[in-house]
């Protein structure tokens, strides 16, 4: 048996090995990061990276101006199935650019920075709230072809060994393959998600006792898509469905 100071002294040096031949990335401006780094993201942009803060939505999470007003104009006019959510960072230039190298260009080693940040600020709610899992969002099998991994999956594993939560993956399903949401008005949102999600049956009674999850997913923008997969969840007998995303809007 190895003993456990030489078994660290050998991780230490797998990790450092690992950093020479495959480097990490910084996620904001695409920068090989050294391998004495070990926060994920390189000094000059850990100084620009738009953080949520107070005061926000009480129920999506967006940054608002009033601190009077506990909802946005969004959550003021709409009504949703899901509980409410949190987001990371604020959906600036920086942030648009981190996330499309992240979905299209394969980047999917930005999840363990941006999980990281998501732990580090809600791991209190997150234990607070004891989900039985984490759901997340899932996408077409014609982009996940494409891309080779589904964003929100990736961060969920994340989050999930992070802090010990059960990931699942079969229990929702995306059967139609919709149009960019960033292309649509609110109302065409709405439409092109419909019927864009559905429950695998099998899997529902394998997970019948669910009874909390936590949604995640990329980008937060009017809700639409955790809307859908939130109602659909619900009416699979899940009573709460909360979300946490890694980026939102302002207002």
């Amino acid at each position: 048996m190895i003993k456990k100071g030489l078994y660290e002294v050998w991780k230490g040096v797998e990790r450092n090995l690992l950093g020479i031949l495959y480097p990490s990335r910084c996620p904001f401006c695409d920068g090989v990061l050294g391998i004495s780094n070990c926060i994920g993201i390189c000094s000059n942009c850990e100084k620009e990276v738009e953080f949520v803060k107070e005061p926000y939505c009480k129920k999506c999470g967006k940054p608002i101006e009033n601190e009077v007003d506990e909802l946005c104009v969004d959550c003021m006019e709409r009504k949703f199935s899901f509980e409410y959510g949190h987001a990371v960072f604020v959906y600036n230039y920086s942030m648009k650019n981190a996330v499309a190298r992240f979905k299209y260009n394969g980047r999917y080693e930005y999840a363990e920075y941006f999980a990281g940040q998501a732990v580090k600020m809600y791991e209190n709610w997150i234990n607070k709230i004891s989900p039985d899992a984490l759901i997340p969002v899932p996408i077409h099998k014609s982009r996940y072809r494409q891309r080779g991994y589904n964003q929100a999956q990736v961060i969920a594993e994340s989050i999930g060994a992070k802090l010990g939560i059960d990931v699942i993956n079969n229990l929702i399903i995306r059967v139609k393959q919709t149009l960019p949401q960033k292309e649509l008005s609110v109302i065409e949102r709405h439409k092109n998600l419909y019927g864009a999600f559905d429950i695998v049956e099998e899997m529902k009674e394998l997970y019948r006792e669910l009874k909390c999850v936590i949604m995640i997913d990329d980008i937060y923008t009017t809700g639409s898509t955790i809307e859908a997969c939130a109602d659909i969840l619900k009416g699979s007998g899940i009573d709460k469905v909360y979300f946490l995303c890694i980026c939102i809007g302002k207002k």
